[in-house]
């Protein structure tokens, strides 16, 4: 039990560690700087599942092992983003305001290429394998994911100090919404265990990402191995456009249900269709949900991940 407790703060402190010095540093800094340094988010993800996609390349070496991690992941996303939205609809209320701005299939498209430029980032990367640039000392470093997985994480940290929060943003109809998500991504992950034959702490760590692909595609290949870095990556990928479509078909009467299954990219990339198809008075419920879970992600991720059983 030691041996486990010893694992799990050693993982979570340093990232505890840069989201707070983060956190700090952009209380503390002029905002010029601080807005320049948010700006340096977007590269760094693309740095990560580049990384992400050259650490996989051998488990996409062949067709069929590449299928086979699509396959695992789609269950996953899929799995995840219905129990979420089951477990959550009781807790839709029925909208305050009248809608006044139609959602748009051309606003879609933003979101949907971001996620289109991950997949091309990860495929990239397996490429890039073949390559053997990160076998060499220079290499190691440059291309180690836990230095990059830092930085984004302090990044993350100066981000989340410019948001400012009312007190009416904590009301408890906005904080169960990443509670129940918390919930049921647990539940889907125990179903998943069952469904899959995998061992319970793998499926509960690979459901507990909540949607944040860099993070959790960089601790599963750190502790499980390159197929599972991949699974988790993609997994969560494919959540945030399942997100996406969820709130763009359904958003409008099932607002908080499609936050859920958000995620955690409800503050950030699908903010913006939640304000349009659910209309502004749910914003708050998707930036607290989802900075919450942005939060709890590495956590409840190295957790599970400390007692996987290699």
């Amino acid at each position: 039990m030691s041996a486990v407790l010893y694992n799990i703060l050693s993982s979570v402190v340093p990232i505890l560690l840069f989201l707070i010095g983060g956190y700090g540093l952009g209380k503390a800094l002029p905002k010029v700087f601080i807005y320049s340094s948010v700006k340096c988010i977007t590269p760094v993800v693309w740095v990560i599942l580049f990384v992400i996609g050259l650490e996989s390349g051998e488990a996409f070496s062949s067709l069929a092992a590449g299928l086979s991690i699509l396959k695992d992941a789609a269950i996953y996303a899929f799995t995840i983003s219905f129990v979420v939205f089951v477990l959550i609809l009781p807790f839709n209320y029925k909208r305050l305001v009248a809608d006044t701005e139609p959602s748009s299939w051309k606003a879609l498209w933003h979101p949907i290429k971001e996620c289109l430029i991950a997949f091309s980032l990860v495929l990239l990367g397996a490429f890039f394998y073949r390559l053997h640039w990160h076998d060499n000392q220079l290499g190691e470093i440059v291309f180690n994911i836990s230095y990059w997985l830092y930085v984004l994480l302090l990044l993350i940290g100066l981000d989340l100090a410019q948001v400012s929060i009312s007190r009416s943003w904590l009301a408890p109809r906005v904080l169960v919404i990443p509670l129940l998500v918390m919930i049921g991504s647990m539940i889907a992950g125990v179903i998943l265990s069952f469904i899959t034959g995998e061992q319970l702490a793998v499926a509960l760590a690979l459901s507990t990402g909540f949607g944040w692909f860099s993070l959790s595609g960089a601790l599963a290949g750190q502790y499980l191995g390159d197929a599972y870095g991949s699974v988790a990556l993609l997994n969560d990928l494919m959540r945030e456009l399942i997100g996406l479509t969820v709130v763009f078909l359904l958003g409008r009467n099932y607002a908080n249900s499609s936050i859920g299954v958000c995620g955690a990219t409800a503050m950030d990339t699908t903010l913006p269709f939640v304000r349009k198809a659910c209309n502004y008075e749910y914003v708050p419920t998707a930036i607290i949900s989802g900075l919450i879970l942005t939060v709890a992600a590495p956590f409840f991720m190295l957790f599970f991940l400390s007692f996987v059983q290699v």
